[in-house]
């Protein structure tokens, strides 16, 4: 009797409690998706697939939050406009997949809305290899894209961005990578013999013209990361030997105009390492360069234990930065510098972006930020402020 009388109790309850509910209006969650991106700067970050789409995040060079992404296809690499408002990326989409043939393709995309503007046909012979920010890169105002081929033999495709047409084929035998220079009409390649050849495009755009520097470092002894910064006419490389190069383009025969060693007389045979490398930032005149200690042969793709910041006027390392691993980096443009690092995390959590500060005089640093689980095969980020 008492039992039944405790469910009838029980059932009273609930009913009451579900009568209560029903008398409440529904109200629907709304969902949408919002036109533009939050404003403010951003920072671009790329998990490059091999296996499917390769994905970009927007995320606040602020405080690090997500803004929005976009999608291309496998194997992608990416620039950024002039401007900041567009960003491109060159990428495959295999028909079949596994096998068979490809469409490359360099695709547009409008920042703000985060949405594809347009698409535009290159080579089936684009390089698929690892992210680089010089195995494509747009002219320096912007009018042509050119993209980094191998079959394996060496070769840049030049694409007119306002029409879309894939113009002509350059190739550069025993070259790799890309450097623009601030004629639209011509950019330079690395070479294996340690020259540098500039290619000089026609005004019809039909031909080029190769100009071969004189030997300009030692691929054997003092081997050049294909990463570089451009300031002006000038462009920055560092060798693993901890020797930065400065290269100008000017005129179509590349000349060097300036070598000096950063490492030397500093406990620890710290040499640089990762992928994107170098960051520079011009009003304060700071190349940042990522670094490893006990550098050995083959340790050049490992993650950096500190960045360094050498004066470009002196020559000399002014800061040194402690970090998390990083295999790339970037900075900002304002005059204190804001530093990026990007690396694999730890632990299977992905991607992991981290944002440093500096101040005063000193260049006293400050950590201001992280974000983790971006991906699983980060190598590029880039800042657009």
């Amino acid at each position: 009797m008492k039992k039944t009388l405790l469910c009838l109790s029980v059932l009273a309850v609930l009913g009451h409690a579900c009568i209560s509910q029903a008398a409440e209006s529904f109200r629907p969650e709304r969902i949408g998706v919002e036109k533009t991106i939050k404003p403010g700067p951003n920072v671009y970050v790329m998990d490059q697939s091999w296996s499917g789409a390769t994905n970009i995040t927007f995320l606040s060079a602020d405080n690090l939050k997500t803004k929005g992404s976009i999608s291309t296809g496998l194997i992608a690499q990416m620039d950024i406009s002039m401007d900041k408002k567009s960003l491109y990326t060159a990428s495959t989409y295999p028909k079949r997949i596994v096998w068979g043939p490809i469409d490359a393709v360099v695709q547009k995309f409008d920042i703000q809305t985060a949405s594809l503007a347009k698409e535009m046909e290159t080579l089936p012979k684009m390089a698929e290899v690892s992210a680089n920010i010089n195995s494509f890169k747009l002219s320096h105002n912007n009018l042509y894209a050119f993209v980094q081929n191998a079959t394996p033999a060496a070769s840049v495709s030049v694409i007119d961005l306002e029409t879309g047409k894939n113009l002509l084929e350059v190739p550069t035998p025993g070259c790799w990578a890309i450097y623009p220079s601030d004629d639209d009409k011509r950019f330079s390649s690395l070479c294996g013999d340690g020259t540098v050849t500039s290619y000089q495009l026609s005004d019809d755009l039909k031909s080029y013209t190769a100009t071969k520097s004189d030997k300009i470092f030692d691929a054997v002894h003092d081997p050049l990361f294909i990463t570089a910064q451009r300031d002006g006419d000038n462009t920055y490389f560092t060798s693993f030997n901890g020797n930065i190069y400065v290269l100008n383009d000017k005129q179509a025969k590349v000349t060097l105009v300036n070598k000096f060693n950063y490492n030397q007389g500093i406990k620890g045979h710290w040499v640089p390492g990762g992928f994107e490398i170098l960051a520079f930032n011009k009003p304060s005149n700071l190349l940042f360069v990522a670094m490893h200690p006990n550098g050995h042969e083959g340790s050049h793709k490992d993650g950096a234990k500190e960045v360094w910041g050498i004066n470009m006027a002196t020559h000399k390392v002014v800061t040194r930065v402690k970090v998390k691993d990083p295999i790339s980096i970037a900075v900002s443009q304002t005059p204190s510098p804001v530093l990026f690092t990007l690396s694999e995390g730890e632990n299977n959590e992905g991607g992991t972006v981290d944002r440093y500060t500096f101040s005063g005089p000193n260049m006293m640093v400050k950590h201001t930020g992280e974000v983790k689980g971006l991906g699983t095969f980060n190598q590029i980020l880039m800042v657009d402020y």
